[in-house]
């Protein structure tokens, strides 16, 4: 079971040479020589004592998860620097031109502290030239080199987010309900010197984050429920082609944990997350077999929820976010995963699901989620009106500001209703 909802704002206070690979998700290329990126290579125990989180003068927490890194203070927007020659950043406009990912050289520079590290693009969909997303790695000459005790970065600024606080609203709700979660803030970005941008600072999903969220953290874990990240040297992935192979809810049952999946589901269901695997998405999540629990579920790149995806043009991606419904709605060009359809077909966890529905908007509190929309605007407006390189006006932030505002509330309110009607499961597709 997962564990019991904690207070929101509680677990706010706490969060706080090179090889050409062809582009491909937000995952990291494939590893190839002669740089061994060493992504998720757990291949033992990491000495990650320096976590680089603030010394709150409290009693240290021996529960999981454990707290976020200083560098993802919700009360600070950290600043930071990657200095690239002249022909590498030269290079990385060229990658993303030719929809390359190539992690280049690069300084980095973070409260005083300068160290080597290497960069390559960000993305998939959100992919885009006017503003480039990266991932800093700390790993790729050296594999248990890490920063803060983090293998990597990212710096996420998707065209699609005129708000650029997603993610930043999304993660805390699954925190909320004991479920895995990553750390997440804004950050300010510059490139060699001079300020280049705004950008979502989001916990890379890897080792050091199942170390973060679990106290059993050697398990397997799998980008998108297919390619293995930690225990490549081992490759024992015999439980996934189990799972792939389950056609029974009593099969499923043996290999899963259910409470947590049906909660992680239902999370996303709130929101809406439109684009993760509650919507039929394999790409957007993790699995990681827990040793003692079996599957369980990770959130992961949320930035499509509550409403205001848009395009350049300021039309919504998914303009019936507002009323999708949480069990039936699916994306239309991915369609619900069979898995959580069987699951949800069994009328015992399809009660479950609708319970942790109930749970997950319990702690989805407009008046709560409203008061950290204004605190976290507050906090990167002026950072987004200096952004050189953004995306949207003003103008058109501030309308995707309102949206938001209006959506919280009326997703809420509309969730009460379909609870109120009842008359759900089976789920029936």
């Amino acid at each position: 079971m997962h564990a019991p909802a904690r207070p929101l704002l509680l677990l706010l206070a706490a969060c706080s040479g090179t090889t050409s690979v062809p582009l491909g998700g937000d995952g990291d290329p494939p590893s190839a020589e002669p740089i061994d990126t060493g992504e998720e290579d757990i291949g033992g125990t990491e000495d990650t004592t320096d976590t680089g989180e603030a010394d709150t003068g409290e009693e240290e927490d021996t529960g999981w998860p454990k707290g976020c890194g200083k560098i993802y203070d919700p009360d600070e927007l950290p600043e930071f620097d990657l200095a690239f020659t002249n022909a590498e950043w030269s290079g990385m406009q060229t990658d993303c031109r030719n929809s390359t990912q190539r992690y280049r050289p690069i300084e980095l520079t973070y409260d005083g502290e300068t160290v080597p590290a290497m960069a390559r693009l960000k993305g998939n969909w959100s992919w885009n030239c006017d503003k480039l997303q990266f991932v800093v790695s700390f790993n790729e000459t050296d594999p248990d080199a890490r920063f803060h005790g983090l293998r990597k970065l990212m710096f996420d600024a998707p065209w699609y987010d005129r708000t650029l606080l997603h993610e930043r609203l999304a993660y805390p709700l699954f925190a909320a309900r004991g479920l895995p979660y990553c750390c997440a803030n804004n950050a300010r970005v510059s490139v060699n010197g001079e300020y280049y941008g705004l950008y979502s600072n989001l916990e890379r999903v890897d080792h050091e984050y199942l170390e973060r969220n679990f106290e059993e953290s050697d398990g397997n874990l799998y980008q998108g429920g297919a390619e293995l990240k930690t225990n490549e040297d081992v490759g024992d992935t015999s439980r996934l082609t189990e799972l792939r192979s389950a056609n029974s809810v009593d099969e499923i049952a043996v290999l899963v944990d259910l409470d947590e999946a049906v909660s992680e589901w239902a999370m996303e269901a709130m929101i809406p997350a439109m684009d993760n695997y509650w919507a039929g998405v394999e790409i957007n999540y993790y699995l990681y077999d827990h040793p003692s629990r079996g599957f369980v579920y990770l959130p992961y790149d949320l930035d499509i929820s509550f409403g205001d995806a848009s395009y350049t043009d300021g039309s919504l991606v998914w303009p019936d976010s507002l009323t999708v419904d949480p069990i039936t709605w699916e994306h239309s060009g991915w369609r619900k995963e069979e898995l959580l359809k069987i699951v949800l077909a069994d009328t015992f966890w399809c009660e479950r699901f609708v319970e942790e529905v109930e749970g997950a908007r319990e702690v989805y509190d407009p008046d709560e989620m409203l008061a950290q929309l204004e605190r976290f605007e507050a906090q990167i407006q002026d950072a987004y009106a200096d952004d050189p390189h953004a995306h949207y006006s003003i103008r058109e932030h501030t309308a995707g500001l309102a949206l938001l505002r209006e959506f919280i509330p009326a997703r809420a309110a509309f969730v009460d209703g379909w609870l109120a009607d009842g008359d759900h499961c089976p789920a029936r597709w």
